[in-house]
């Protein structure tokens, strides 16, 4: 079966082979395709400018849509809080005027207490027993455990205090409770008077439901941490929900987009808090709604341009093969029928020639990425087809008029002869890259493919066919190393600096191998202190002691050593020697101090992390909770099931697992509950900005209190200045790091207790 298929596809092969005709095509037709990519180029940035300008009006107006709606909810709140708060006031004044003559049964018949939507008025006593209620056969209930009441017997300033949503032991029913304290003429506490309300009126009762569609959402928080109310769409309001910490990320938003924290729909948010009350509120349209006439539109333009674009590919691909001519199977890649490497550095000389280095040749080296996984995986005979099919592909895109070779596994190149070689070669990259974006169908599977495209232009005299080709190779992986990491598409024009790099890096490479031989790599160490300079630890921080260049820090030779392989063996290096110091320190110095040591994901993934780290631990006889290892956030949250074996080794053993630089970058707030980390170290982006910047002040203010809910250690990058230290002993007992404290230093300038 799978021999016929492939004879299928040979035969078919030959057919095309014969249509397209692959020596070089008739000059005459080479308006043909040109014209045709320029009108698909010119209709798909038409569609796609278009599409973009109507999503940004439709999102600015979905945004402006929550702030007005904020704005009149925040209006509708704040009156039926004053409103409550009035009826509290009155009864407080009266009630301390004359506690004896008081009738709170009185005043509620005479229609002189009134709340739209009171429930309840309650006196409760000193000891907490209710003395008056407008509930008609109230029981006696004693309220001393509540916490309105608790408050205002310890606080005389307290002011008006609004409840989380509680079942009212008189009433019976949900309430708010609207409290203030009541005084003796000496100043003494006296009770509590409280005002019951419907907390489901905060938001059922607001006039303007009807704009919030099916999917809105409408909240009242307290300042307390209470949720007081909260209702979405069409349905009911509900005093019961998550705490107002829940909504932590929505706090100060004004038209942004959420996910929402309790149903999990994707929503405009505005945040608005009321000024002269505790409480504030959040508005929430459904982005699926906001934008649904923006997604019908959007549809209707990309079918248009696609539909466009298929037939003026199929037209002009239909005028290209009938003109082509057959090449000669010599000079064919046996597989595709395709020129090969052969016929293209020959054609290549000859073009270099007749052009001279004037820049009207340019050279697109193209190649598949992840092709060799798909080929070992699948085997080579579906390998073969996918090539075939992107060789048609190719063929389309780029018409007859511009030679396509194939002369490798999976590359592919195209020549491209224009007054302007160079834009023109960047725009073919983008059409091809297009081209790609359409996935191949093998074998009723469907695998979008990435290309990664190399360009170099034909401007130097000394330059022959084959430095050409390896211009446009460098370039070629230049391309692959932005887009192969992101899995997209990408194209790369080649520049002498692409050269240099590739000699660097080989300098480099070498260099690298010297330094590990020749032991140039060295320890610093910078403290980890608390608030009053108590060292608690030490971060091992690794140099490179260059024969010529003197000291390098970590950023000139780390990412290199890491995508060259050589981290390995400097991070086994970085461990031993930290560990060996810190054992030295052990026997001198009776404090539980601790060692951080960053390890690279590439020592995780390729390296033996775990014997290493075991083996240094038995060796210097040191406790495995005294050493962290501190990783990136990309590492924690990889779950390729090497890494999570391998951490919950580490975790196992008994060493500590920390969080390195958290909010650089894409972990959430929410993400710290699933880690399996023992502690986080908060990246110098936040403290910079403390006590100056609010947003900085409250983010970290958050984290703190986060970190300590649960159970995680912490450290503070970034500490430089008093200020920074003020500001941050609110906090009590926090550890640090930070040049303020020290600078990293050599080991021996560490103020570690010396043996006499």
């Amino acid at each position: 079966m799978a021999d016929a298929k492939s004879g299928q596809i040979r035969s078919g092969l030959k057919d095309w082979e014969q249509r397209v005709g692959r020596l070089r095509p008739a000059q005459s037709v080479v308006w043909i395709p040109a014209v045709a990519i320029a009108l698909i180029v010119s209709i798909w940035v038409a569609a796609i400018v278009r599409i973009q300008t109507e999503g940004r009006e439709a999102r600015v107006t979905a945004a402006a849509s929550t702030v007005e709606l904020a704005s009149s909810f925040s209006a509708h709140i704040a009156k039926t809080v004053h409103d409550a708060d009035m009826v509290v006031r009155w009864v407080k004044f009266e009630y301390e005027r004359s506690p004896a003559t008081f009738d709170l049964a009185a005043y509620d018949q005479r229609g002189m207490i009134s709340a739209d939507t009171a429930l309840q008025v309650t006196i409760v006593g000193p000891n907490g027993d209710v003395l008056q209620t407008t509930t008609p056969g109230g029981k006696q209930v004693n309220l001393s455990d509540r916490r309105h009441f608790l408050i205002h017997q310890a606080n005389p300033e307290a002011g008006l205090y609004i409840s989380q949503p509680v079942l009212g032991r008189v009433s019976n029913q949900w309430t708010l409770q609207f409290t203030r304290r009541l005084n003796n003429p000496d100043g003494s506490f006296a009770g509590v008077v409280v005002v019951s309300e419907n907390p489901d009126f905060l938001t059922d009762g607001f006039y303007n439901l009807d704009t919030l569609g099916p999917r809105g959402m409408l909240a009242v928080i307290s300042d307390n941490g209470y949720l007081l109310s909260r209702r979405t769409g069409l349905g009911k309001a509900s005093p019961v929900g998550p705490p107002a910490a829940a909504y932590r990320e929505l706090v100060g938003a004004k038209g942004r987009v959420f996910s929402d924290p309790v149903d999990h729909v994707r929503r405009f948010v505005t945040y608005r808090h009321i000024s002269q009350y505790p409480v504030a509120v959040i508005v929430g349209l459904s982005e699926r709604d906001a934008l649904a006439g923006y997604q019908h539109a959007k549809v209707l333009y990309l079918v248009m341009a696609a539909v466009i674009s298929v037939l003026l590919l199929t037209a002009a691909g239909f005028i290209t093969v009938m003109m082509g001519k057959l090449q000669g199977l010599a000079e064919t890649d046996s597989l595709t029928g395709l020129p090969n490497r052969h016929l293209l550095t020959q054609t290549l000389r000859r073009r270099m020639d007749a052009t001279g280095p004037s820049s009207r040749l340019a050279m697109l080296y193209i190649d598949l990425d992840n092709f060799k996984k798909i080929n070992d995986t699948l085997g080579h005979k579906t390998g073969d087809e996918l090539l075939l099919k992107v060789a048609h592909r190719l063929a389309d895109v780029v018409g007859k008029e511009r030679l396509l070779a194939r002369i490798g596994g999976d590359e592919f190149v195209i020549l491209v002869e224009d007054d302007n070689a160079a834009r023109k070669a960047g725009d073919l990259a983008d059409v091809v890259i297009k081209a790609f974006e359409r996935p191949f169908v093998m074998r009723g599977n469907s695998y979008l493919i990435c290309v990664s495209i190399g360009i170099a232009v034909h401007r130097n005299a000394v330059d022959n066919e084959f430095g050409l080709l390896t211009q446009a190779d460098l370039a070629m992986y230049a391309a692959k190393e932005t887009g192969k990491p992101a899995n997209v598409s990408q194209h790369c024009t080649y520049t002498p600096a692409l050269s240099e790099r590739a000699l660097h890096d080989i300098e480099r490479h070498q260099e690298l191998q010297y330094a590990i031989i020749n032991r140039e790599f060295s320890l610093e160490y910078q403290p980890i202190v608390s608030l009053d300079g108590e060292l608690r630890g030490v971060e091992a921080l690794v140099r490179w002691r260059h024969p010529t260049k003197g000291v390098l820090q970590p950023a000139e030779f780390i990412p290199f050593a890491e995508s060259s392989g050589f981290i390995v063996q400097i991070g086994e290096f970085v461990l031993e020697q930290a560990c060996q110091d810190f054992r030295e320190w052990q026997d001198t110095d009776p404090r539980p101090l601790t060692l951080s040591i960053n390890v690279s994901p590439v020592q995780l993934t390729t390296g033996n992390v775990v014997r290493a780290v075991t083996r240094c631990l038995n060796d210097y006889m040191i406790e495995p909770d005294r050493l962290q290892l501190e990783v990136t956030e990309t590492v924690v949250l990889d779950e390729s099931a090497l890494v999570r074996t391998r951490l919950e080794a580490l975790r196992r053993a008994g060493v500590k697992i920390l969080l390195d630089d958290f909010g650089t970058g894409y972990s959430s707030l929410s993400n710290l509950v699933n880690l399996s980390i023992d502690g986080v170290k908060i990246d110098r982006h936040f403290t910079r900005g403390v006590p100056a910047k609010k947003a900085s002040s409250a983010m970290l203010t958050h984290l703190i209190g986060l970190t300590r809910d649960l159970g995680l250690s912490l450290v503070i990058e970034g500490v430089e200045t008093q200020q920074q230290v003020a500001w941050l002993s609110r906090f009590g007992d926090v550890t640090v790091q930070g040049f303020y404290f020290s600078k990293p230093v050599p080991a021996t300038a560490l103020p570690i207790a010396r043996a006499a």
